[in-house]
């Protein structure tokens, strides 16, 4: 069970502002800031100290963590979390996602409450090709890039945008170069910059006109390779493989549309993961090269042009995913090593350049996804365990640092794209499962 309750507060003008707080649930949406080490009472007026702006909240009472929300609708999506608080201002009304599940609408004297559906994946609409080991970029005006790939036929130079307003997807432009296992950077000015995947080629997607145009070449053909966006607006293109392995990077300056070399990592690798850190630095992490699969990271400094290495994880590990938490630390996931698939994870410690483990899955799993969700948890999708391929999904808290399983997909798939969306959702697209290569698409 929930509790609702209220409090008036009268201002100078006589007016009223009507506070809501609902115990052991959170707010599913996109959080304008997050603040630690703060008490209830601060994280409230936060809120009631912006001038509409702000107009809810989640508190974690666990970590003095306050997450707080853009005004943008009267209707908010909510779901079960212990131990926190979901706070509001003149919420009109309150659609409640959980099991079981109600909505309430609110005044400042009476609730009600009627039942309402439970939050689970839906398929959506089809991609037009079956693709796998392609790309996904969510775009500045909320459609989803979908581009290159492979299937059965080919290897893909074809473009495609979902709509999650009509549930469809349209061709776009297609690439000059047919590409997979190629990268994707949404940059600052809404474009997306493609690289590698089949030579050392790169191009932009306009999503203005839906068309591609080349840009500077890489000075190093890769495939495998990671792509991070740093604050200075570059783009730091990492190892990856050409007939070798690489340990080289280099930056893509939009301005000049050229490729510079910068430090090489210290050891060459594939299947890695990459996450650009709240300090600026970038987190390398696992992999592969001809040596051994490894368990090495090394941080990448933009100011410097160097990377260093920094602690390694417990597990040697690669084809496994790197997720981002709200508190910054970097939570990895899965894998596959000499030894098996996996369901370790371990967290990644900026301040202390340590890493620790943490809940394990309840399945091992690698090539899945993992999505950091609006409410900090994180939403760990499908992927392979040995010669079977999963149709499963958990979640893990970052508060708690376990794992719960949560709405199965319809189909089982490895190799596909999630995507968040802006209402919260996440999109999967694509794949190969058990019956071959998909189009199919899902949302959670």
């Amino acid at each position: 069970m929930f509790r609702i309750f209220f409090i008036l507060l009268v201002v100078s003008t006589g007016d009223c502002i009507v506070i809501g707080k609902i115990d052991n649930n959170i707010l599913i949406g996109n959080i304008s800031k997050s603040l630690w080490n703060i008490t209830e009472s601060q994280c409230i007026c936060e809120m009631t100290n912006s001038n509409g702006t702000i107009s809810t909240l989640n508190y974690f009472s666990t970590n003095q963590t306050c997450q707080l929300f853009y005004t943008n609708s009267t209707s908010i999506f909510i779901e079960f979390n212990l131990n926190s608080s979901l706070i509001f201002i003149n919420q009109s009304a309150i659609f409640i996602a959980q099991k079981p599940t109600t909505t309430s609408t609110t005044t400042s004297t009476t609730t009600t409450s009627t039942p309402t559906a439970i939050q689970q994946w839906t398929t959506t609409g089809n991609m037009s090709v079956e693709r796998c080991s392609h790309t996904a970029s969510t775009l500045t005006n909320g459609l989803v890039l979908v581009a290159g790939g492979e299937n059965s036929n080919a290897v893909l130079n074809s473009a495609e945008l979902y709509n999650l307003s009509t549930g469809t997807w349209t061709t776009t432009g297609n690439m000059s170069v047919a590409r997979y296992w190629h990268t994707a950077s949404t940059l600052a000015n809404g474009l997306v910059l493609v690289a590698g995947g089949n030579g050392n080629s790169a191009e932009l997607y306009n999503p203005s006109t839906g068309t591609w145009t080349t840009t500077g070449s890489m000075r190093v053909a890769r495939e495998l390779h990671t792509a991070s966006t740093l604050a200075n607006g570059l783009v730091l293109v990492a190892g990856g493989e050409n007939g070798a392995f690489l340990n080289s990077s280099e930056l893509y300056n939009l301005s000049s549309g050229t490729w510079t070399t910068t430090g090489s990592m210290n050891v060459a690798r594939q299947y890695h993961t990459a996450s650009t850190l709240a300090n600026g630095l970038v987190l390398v992490a696992g992999g592969e090269n001809s040596n051994a699969v490894l368990n090495s990271a090394e941080l990448y400094d933009p100011s410097a042009g160097t990377w260093t290495t920094t602690g390694s994880m417990n597990f040697a590990r690669f084809l496994h995913t790197e997720s981002t938490l709200a508190n910054g630390y970097v939570l990895v996931t899965g894998g596959h090593n000499s030894s098996g698939y996996l369901n370790s994870a371990e967290l990644y410690n900026p301040s202390t350049g340590t890493w620790t483990t943490t809940g394990s899955m309840s399945v091992a799993r690698y090539w899945n996804t993992a999505s950091t969700l609006a409410n900090g948890l994180v939403l760990v999708v499908s992927g392979y365990n040995g010669g079977s391929c999963l149709n499963s999904a958990e979640l893990y808290d970052p508060l708690t640092g376990t794992w719960t399983t949560t709405g199965s997909m319809s189909v089982t798939r490895g190799r596909h794209t999630a995507s968040t969306l802006a209402n919260g959702q996440v999109l999967v697209a694509g794949g190969d499962g058990s019956s071959g290569f998909l189009n199919s698409v899902e949302l959670y």
